[in-house]
């Protein structure tokens, strides 16, 4: 009876031999280079983390007079923040003039922005609306005047004044300091420390 065919150890031993010499050859000539690579990434993922504190140091300080209606929304977030914000798919920016959304009766009127900018996030949840506009001499006054007979609970800190409480438009955080005014109304969303993080970049 014929024997089945297979294969032969003979072939197959020698062939094994000179694989495992081969990859140990790669492995022997690789090995100085391991040290180099290592460096490589530290000094990579270090960069990286430079880059990134970096780019949340405030950029613009001292807004007064701020021509809001020439300046991006992209301008006036940290780059921490508005790329959480930018890569989320569902998220949508609308960028307009208008003034602050806010439900606060008379506080508009009170604080009168000259000009405006408002950046209107949005997704399947509600929406976030900030608006970035400036404001006359003295209205921080008017504002914890205004906000505190609403309810609000209001703080200074190194001459910026920060209110937050709740109105029929959202979760209401107004900060005044100098003569820009930057009103937030939150509706249903409300993305992680968004407001304490966009004020420290201003304001440092």
């Amino acid at each position: 009876m014929a024997s089945s065919s297979g294969r032969d150890w003979r072939v197959a031993v020698p062939f094994l031999v000179i694989i495992a010499g081969i990859v140990g050859a790669l492995v022997w000539f690789a090995i100085p280079a391991v040290p180099m690579v290592i460096g490589w990434a530290s000094g990579t993922a270090e960069n990286a983390g430079t880059y990134l504190a970096a780019s949340e140091e405030p950029q613009v300080r001292a807004i007064d007079g701020l021509d809001a209606t020439a300046v991006d929304c992209r301008e006036l977030y940290p780059a921490g923040l508005w790329n959480e914000l930018t890569w989320s798919a569902d998220v949508i920016l609308t960028q307009t003039e208008e003034r602050p959304v806010t439900a606060v009766a008379g506080l508009v009127d009170a604080l009168a922005p000259t000009a405006a900018r408002t950046c209107r996030w949005s997704n399947g949840s509600g929406e976030v609306v900030t608006t970035f506009a400036a404001v006359g001499d003295g209205s921080a006054g008017l504002a914890e005047a205004s906000l505190a007979g609403q309810g609000f609970s209001c703080a200074q800190n190194d001459d910026v004044l920060t209110c937050t409480g709740e109105s029929d438009a959202g979760s209401e955080y107004q900060v005044v300091a100098g003569n820009l005014w930057v009103s937030t109304v939150e509706s249903g969303w409300q993305p992680d420390t968004y407001n304490d993080r966009l004020v420290a970049y201003l304001w440092g």
